[in-house]
C-alpha cells in the first residue's frame, strides 16, 4: 500500500489509501503513534481538497483510534467535528454515526446521562432513515448504560433488539457484543449459570471472526464468573490471558479492567503481594485515564486487602472511598436524567406516531373523495346508457327493464354513499380525538414538569429542616469525649435510618456512680426523633429532679409519664408510640453494675467469652388507659477490669442482607463480639460498621442503629 500510495496522484485517492495503511498499523501493528501519523495526513489533505465526505471520514477514524487510547479530549473534538460536518451537508446516517460515537466516549468517561443522551439521539435519527446498523449500536450502548445504573429489564429489552438486528443483518461482531452484553445483565443479577452460557456463545463467535478484543472481554467475563462461582485459580488464567491480548491492544481502559480483576483472584488466592501491585498497576490507568469506576473498583479490593491484613482502619477508609466513587458514577441525579431523556424520547416517538396516523387519515380521505367523484361519473354513464336503450329500443318493456335495473344501481349507490357518509364522520371523529390528545399530552407534560420543579422544592426544605433537627439531637446527647471520661475505652456506633434517630444514649456521673442508659424509640426519622427528645427530657427528670436512683424506679418513672403525655384522656387508647431502654448504674469503687432493662438486651464480654444478659419483656409507654402498673426488675452482676458491656437496639438484629435476604440476627452479633475481643474501642467501631454495611449490601436500612461498647 506505501508503494501504491507515492504512485497516486489523485489527492482523493490518496486520503482513502492513508487511511487503510493507518488502520493496519493501528488493528495488525498495534502501533497508534504512526496511525496518528498517516490519519493526521488524511486529514490534512482531506481539508485541502475541500472534500466534506473524506474529511468526515477522517475526523471519525481519528474520533476511534484516539477513544481506543483514552486520549477523550481529542476523542470528542473529532467525533463533535465530524458531526457538524455530517449536519451541514444533511448526512443522516453520518450523524447517527457520530452521535453514537460521542455516546461510547462519554460512557468510556462513566458520564452514563451524557451518553444516553447522545445514544437517543442516534436511535431517534436511526429509526427515522431505518439506519439499521446504527439502532443496533444505539440499543446496544443503551443497554450498557441501563444495566451499569441497575435498569436490568430495560437493559435486556435493549440488547435483544440490538441482537435481533444484527442477527438478521448477519453481522457476527454485533451478534458476539450482544451475547456478552446480556451474559452480563444476567452477572449483574445473580444469575451465573445463565451469564457462562452467554459469555461462552459470545467467545465461540469472537474466535470465529478473530476479534482479539472481544476475547479478552469474554475472558475477563468468564473469569468473574468462575470467582463468584468459588474457583478463583481458574479466574486467575482467564485473567492472565486477558491482560496479555489488553496489552498487545493497548487499550488502556480494558488493562485497566484485567488488572483489578487479576488483584481480586489474587487476593482470593492468598497471593496478597501481587494482588496488592496490580491494584495499583490499575489505579496508575486509571488516573491517566481518569477512569471514576476503576478507581471505584482498585479502593474496593484494597479495603478487602487491608482487611485480610487486620488493619480494619485502612479497610473502612478505602471502603469508604470506593463508596464515594460508586456513588459518583451510579447517583439518583444521573439515574433521574438518563429515565427524563428516555421519556422524552418516548413521548416524541409517541408525537411522531400521531402525526403520521393524521397523515394516514388525511390519505384515506383524499381516497373517499376520489371515490364519489368515480361513483357520480358512473351513475351518470348509466343514466345516459339508459336514456340510449330506451331511444334505440324505444319499448315499453325494454324500458320498463332498464328503469328497473337503474333503480337496483340507483338504491346501491345510495347505500354506499350512506355508508361512506358514516365512514367520514367516523375519521372527522377520530381527527378531533387525536387533537384532544395531542393537547393533553402536552398539557401533561407541562403539569409534570411544574409539579417535578416544586416537589423538588419541596424537598430541599425538608431535608434542609431535618438536617438542623439532627445538628439540635446531637446536641442533646454526651460527646464522646465526655463519655471516655468515665469509662477506660469505649465506643459508639450509630446509623439513623433517615437523618435524624429514634435511638438514643444517656450518660450522667454522679460522685462514685456512672448512671448511663440506652433507649429505642418507636419509629425512626421525625416521629422517632420526637419520641427520643421526650425520652432524654423523662431521664432527666427522673434522676435530676426526683432523685431517682434505682433504676427500677427511674423506668416505673418514664413509663408512667410517657402514658400521660401521649394519651387525651382515661377511657382513650394509648398511641402506639412506645420506647424499649436499658438503664444501667455502675459503682467505680466496688465495680457492681446494677442494670434494668425493657427489651434492650445487654451483652458482657469477659476473656474472649460473650455473656447475654436477658431484658424484661415488657417495654415503656403502649398499654390501655387504666391496666395495672408493670413490673421492673432490677438486676446486679459483679464486673471485673477490662469487662466489656454492650447495650444495642434491635436495628443491627433486624437489618436485612447477605446473600439470602435474611435478618443479621442475635446469633451472628455474638460471632462479631467474639471476634473482636481483642481490640480496642476505634477498632471495634470499625469492625462493626464494615460489618454492617458488607451485610446490607444494596438493600434498604430496615431502622436505626444504635451499638454502645464501654470497657471497665
Amino acid at each position: 500500500m506505501l508503494l501504491q500510495l507515492y504512485q497516486e496522484s489523485n489527492d482523493s485517492l490518496r486520503v482513502l489509501i492513508l487511511q487503510k495503511i493507518a488502520r493496519v498499523y493501528e488493528v495488525n501493528e498495534n502501533n497508534p503513534v504512526l496511525a496518528e501519523n498517516y490519519l493526521l495526513e488524511a486529514k490534512r489533505l482531506a481539508e485541502s481538497i475541500k472534500s466534506n465526505y473524506l474529511r468526515m471520514e477522517v475526523y471519525t477514524s481519528l474520533g476511534v483510534l484516539y477513544r481506543n487510547i483514552s486520549n477523550y479530549a481529542n476523542a470528542l473534538k473529532f467525533h463533535n467535528d465530524a458531526l457538524d460536518l455530517a449536519k451541514s451537508i444533511d448526512d443522516k446516517h453520518q450523524q447517527a454515526k457520530s452521535l453514537n460515537n460521542l455516546g461510547v466516549v462519554y460512557r468510556r468517561l462513566d458520564n452514563h446521562a451524557y451518553a444516553s443522551e447522545y445514544h437517543l439521539k442516534a436511535l431517534k435519527l436511526a429509526e427515522e432513515i431505518k439506519d439499521t446498523f446504527n439502532i443496533s449500536v444505539a440499543c446496544n450502548s443503551l443497554g450498557n448504560i441501563f444495566s451499569l445504573n441497575g435498569r436490568y429489564d430495560e437493559a435486556l429489552e435493549y440488547f435483544q433488539r440490538a441482537l435481533y438486528l444484527s442477527q438478521q443483518t448477519k453481522n457476527l461482531l454485533g451478534q458476539a457484543m450482544n451475547f456478552n452484553n446480556i451474559g452480563e445483565v444476567y452477572e449483574f443479577k445473580g444469575d451465573f449459570i445463565k451469564a457462562k452460557d452467554y459469555y461462552s456463545k459470545s467467545l465461540d463467535i469472537n474466535y470465529q471472526i478473530n476479534s482479539q478484543k472481544g476475547i479478552a472481554i469474554n475472558f475477563n467475563a468468564l473469569g468473574k464468573i468462575e470467582l463468584y462461582l468459588g474457583n478463583p485459580l481458574k479466574a486467575q488464567d482467564y485473567f492472565t490471558k486477558a491482560l496479555v491480548i489488553d496489552k498487545k491492544l493497548n487499550d488502556k481502559k480494558f488493562i485497566a479492567d484485567s488488572y483489578i480483576n487479576l488483584a481480586r483472584a489474587q487476593l482470593r488466592l492468598n497471593n496478597e503481594r501481587s494482588a496488592y501491585e496490580n491494584v495499583f498497576a490499575c489505579l496508575s490507568i486509571a488516573k491517566e485515564i481518569k477512569s471514576l469506576i476503576h478507581f471505584q473498583q482498585a479502593y474496593e479490593v484494597l479495603s478487602d486487602y487491608y482487611q485480610k491484613q487486620n488493619e480494619y482502619s485502612k479497610a473502612l477508609e478505602y471502603f469508604k472511598l470506593s463508596s464515594s466513587y460508586k456513588d459518583s458514577v451510579l447517583n439518583e441525579k444521573n439515574s433521574r436524567h438518563i429515565s427524563t431523556i428516555q421519556t422524552l424520547y418516548e413521548t416524541e416517538k409517541k408525537e411522531n406516531e400521531i402525526k403520521l396516523l393524521l397523515q394516514q387519515q388525511e390519505l384515506k380521505q383524499r381516497e373517499i373523495t376520489r371515490t364519489k367523484i368515480q361513483t357520480y361519473v358512473l351513475l351518470i354513464g348509466l343514466l345516459l346508457s339508459g336514456a340510449m336503450l330506451l331511444v334505440i329500443y324505444f319499448a315499453l318493456r325494454d324500458k320498463r327493464r332498464t328503469a328497473e335495473k337503474l333503480a337496483r344501481q340507483l338504491e346501491e349507490i345510495e347505500l354506499k354513499n350512506v355508508l361512506l357518509e358514516e365512514k367520514n364522520q367516523e375519521i372527522e371523529q377520530q381527527k378531533q380525538e387525536i387533537e384532544k390528545n395531542k393537547d393533553f399530552i402536552e398539557q401533561k407534560n407541562k403539569n409534570l414538569e411544574e409539579a417535578y420543579n416544586i416537589i423538588e422544592s419541596y424537598i430541599q426544605k425538608i431535608t434542609d429542616s431535618i438536617r438542623y433537627a439532627e445538628r439540635i439531637q446531637e446536641s442533646i446527647q454526651p460527646p464522646i469525649s465526655f463519655v471516655k471520661k468515665q469509662f477506660s475505652d469505649t465506643f459508639i456506633f450509630s446509623r439513623p435510618k433517615d437523618i435524624v434517630s429514634g435511638d438514643f444514649y444517656w450518660m450522667l456521673p454522679k460522685g462514685n456512680k456512672v448512671f448511663f442508659a440506652l433507649a429505642d424509640c418507636t419509629g425512626h426519622g421525625v416521629p422517632g426523633a420526637f419520641m427520643s427528645i421526650i425520652g432524654i427530657d423523662l431521664i432527666n427528670q427522673a434522676v435530676n429532679q426526683h432523685m431517682l436512683y434505682k433504676t427500677d424506679d427511674i423506668l416505673s418513672f418514664i413509663d408512667d409519664q410517657l402514658i400521660k403525655r401521649l394519651s387525651k384522656s382515661k377511657n382513650e387508647m394509648i398511641l402506639k408510640d412506645s420506647m424499649d431502654i436499658a438503664v444501667c448504674v455502675f459503682d467505680k469503687e466496688t465495680y457492681l453494675l446494677e442494670y434494668t432493662s425493657a427489651l434492650i438486651p445487654l451483652f458482657l464480654q469477659r476473656n474472649g467469652d460473650v455473656q447475654e444478659l436477658k431484658p424484661d419483656f415488657v417495654t415503656l409507654g403502649a398499654k390501655l388507659a387504666g391496666a395495672s402498673s408493670k413490673n421492673f426488675t432490677v438486676k446486679s452482676i459483679k464486673l471485673t477490669p477490662g469487662d466489656w458491656l454492650y447495650l444495642t437496639s434491635d436495628g443491627y438484629f433486624d437489618q436485612l442482607g447477605g446473600d439470602n435476604h435474611k435478618k443479621f440476627m442475635r446469633s451472628r452479633f455474638k460471632e462479631q463480639l467474639v471476634l473482636t475481643s481483642g481490640m480496642d474501642g476505634v477498632s471495634k467501631c470499625t469492625h462493626f460498621e464494615k460489618t454492617f454495611l458488607s451485610w446490607m449490601k444494596r438493600n434498604e436500612q430496615i431502622d436505626d442503629v444504635l451499638l454502645w461498647g464501654i470497657k471497665f
